[in-house]
């Protein structure tokens, strides 16, 4: 894809890290980063540094701009790293810019939209009808990216566009594997954030590594009932997008999603626990998503569940533990 533009939707970390990565790899595409905020646009073209990622400074080449217009003219590729709240307004009020024209999209987006349970990807495919639709998931920390240690994440999506996005995404120590099962990918995105929280909140009430275990054994069943109920393919949860996310989100001290449950597990409220954490939680949203999807899918998803009512309903964090049938310690 070389003389090519690529537009990235989203000034937060991992819009940031993937805007440079592009701009490095393989065939060194022109780069523009769109930021909603005027003011943070601002203070990231002029200083390149991210509050919320140490040591980050980013290329020159990348073009910074909190104008729609700027950021998708002429745009080959459209990379969308939103809040999965913000998605559809932002892809909704982008529509006008592209016209007829037929881009390629890269989801890199998690979350099921409460309302419709949407899947991020089936919100772009939907608000920009023109373009292929593709998702990028799997176990990467920004921060870690940022840094260059290895990484190996999922691109998801039809045949036809994947290994012209592979040689555009892939290089330097962020590899990037093909799957088309965007569905089963997406699912196990937004999912695993929602048993990362229960995972934290097994930290929090110090029920140990066993119980920890046993959560992330019948959480990644539960998402394999949701996954292939919904028409993705229950194998997708033992991939990149499905284990192996979990199992990062779940047991690391970098997790945002982790380290809420553990505050709600200290005993702290929901909103103390989400104050206490300086960027998104997806997990809280997705966690009212998940809950919706089973009930309308008639999917038993008890860990889920219990997560849920210790996030929106302020129930007893020890739930969870009972959720899975072992005594509160």
């Amino acid at each position: 894809m070389a003389n090519k533009t690529v537009a990235v939707f989203g000034g937060g970390l991992w819009g940031a890290v993937l805007a440079q990565h592009v701009s490095q790899a393989g065939p060194m595409p022109k780069v523009r980063l769109w930021e909603f905020f005027p003011e943070a646009a601002r203070a990231l073209a002029a200083s390149r540094r991210h509050p919320h990622i140490p040591g980050f400074r980013l290329d020159p080449a990348v073009e910074v701009t909190s104008d729609l217009s700027r950021a998708s003219q002429g745009a080959d590729v459209l990379l969308f790293a939103l809040p999965s709240a913000a998605l559809r307004a932002s892809a909704r009020a982008l529509a006008p810019f592209l016209a007829e024209r037929r881009p390629l999209i890269v989801n890199a987006s998690k979350g099921v939209e409460p309302n419709t349970l949407k899947t991020m990807g089936d919100i772009l495919a939907e608000e920009l009808p023109h373009a292929a639709v593709y998702t990028l998931s799997g176990p990467s920390f920004a921060r870690e990216v940022a840094r260059g240690m290895p990484t190996k994440i999922v691109l998801a999506g039809p045949p036809g566009h994947a290994r012209t996005l592979l040689r555009l995404l892939d290089g330097g120590a962020l590899r990037v594997s093909l799957s088309d099962d965007r569905k089963g990918v997406e699912l196990g995105g937004s999912l695993k954030n929602v048993l990362a929280i229960g995972a934290g909140i097994l930290d929090g009430l110090k029920a140990g590594d066993n119980a920890k275990a046993a959560l992330l054994v019948e959480g990644i069943d539960e998402m394999g009932r949701l996954i292939a109920a919904a028409g993705g393919k229950r194998e997708t949860i033992y991939g990149l997008a499905g284990l192996g996310d979990l199992v990062l989100t779940g047991t690391s001290g970098e997790s945002r999603n982790r380290s809420f449950g553990e505050k709600l597990g200290c005993g702290l409220s929901p909103e103390r626990a989400r104050a206490a954490i300086p960027t998104v939680v997806e997990g809280c949203e997705a966690a009212v998503s998940a809950l919706a999807l089973a009930r309308r899918l008639r999917v038993r998803a008890p860990v889920i569940a219990a997560v849920h009512a210790a996030v929106r309903r302020g129930k007893p964090a020890s739930g969870v533990l009972r959720a899975l049938g072992l005594a509160t310690p």
